[in-house]
């Protein structure tokens, strides 16, 4: 070599995890309302169907509102998630195959 530097760059990401708390539990699922997030798997929309009459019928939640991801592989868009966080009291996001 003709005295040039060579840098070596490691392609992996990097590990950097961010600390997130849990949200606090509802008191009460009663007159809640409650936001279903299908990821578009199969079989996920059969799942929610049948936890959303189960959480009615069972446990008195007021109201539900449903979004179905685009893709599995991509995140709900924050503007959706902003809506559903303003809407809702709690959240499930299903995750099915």
């Amino acid at each position: 070599m003709t005295g040039r530097t060579m840098t070596i760059v490691n392609p992996a990401a990097e590990d950097v995890a961010r600390r997130l708390a849990l949200a606090p539990r509802l008191a009460s699922l009663r007159g809640a309302r409650i936001a279903l997030i299908d990821n578009s798997k199969r079989n996920a929309g059969e799942f929610l169907d049948a936890l959303q009459e189960r959480l009615v019928r069972e446990y008195g939640v007021a109201g539900v509102e449903r979004y179905r991801k685009a893709s599995p592989s991509v995140p709900a868009p924050p503007e959706v998630l902003a809506r559903l966080v303003e809407a809702c009291d709690g959240a499930v996001h299903a995750v099915a195959d």
